[in-house]
């Protein structure tokens, strides 16, 4: 991934929140969800509302010289394993302000630990179940008759 790439969520098909420190992302397409905390989910944010991963990595080795290499990897695979999960997609468009968030990513530098995408499919048929939306033109609450086994 090329640090000049700029990144978006991929909507609609991922919805987030971060709670209490945690991003909690849904792929509606696949019904896996995922779990960011710690540098993950400030790194997260930042591109959410920046659109610039690079930039996130100039500020986090900025703030820890001596760990400038193992960040800048580990920020670089962290963002790949993102991507590669359809999580984040490319984009031209530009982002908005960090505003605190770059002072929260300094700071996570400082006691840096790797961020890690944690991925759970344990809920996929419950989250990929549409009850509204499989139906046939009789609608709802009368589901689509399945044709008979040949």
């Amino acid at each position: 991934m090329e640090l000049a790439a700029k990144l978006k969520v991929n909507t609609p098909n991922v919805v987030h929140e971060t709670i209490d420190g945690e991003a909690i992302l849904l792929d509606l397409k696949t019904g896996n969800y995922f779990s960011l905390d710690g540098s993950a989910a400030l790194i997260w944010e930042f591109i959410d509302k920046t659109g610039n991963w690079a930039e996130a990595v100039n500020l986090m080795t900025s703030a820890n010289k001596a760990q400038k290499d193992n960040i800048s990897a580990s920020v670089k695979g962290f963002v790949e394993k993102l991507v590669e999960e359809n999580l984040l997609v490319k984009t031209d468009g530009t982002g908005a302000d960090a505003g605190e968030l770059t002072g929260q990513l300094s700071e996570a530098a400082k006691n840096f630990k790797p961020p890690v995408v944690n991925k759970y499919s344990d809920m996929q048929d419950l989250l990929l179940l549409d009850p509204i939306h499989d139906v046939d033109e009789k609608g709802w609450p009368e589901s689509k008759e399945e044709p008979p086994a040949a």
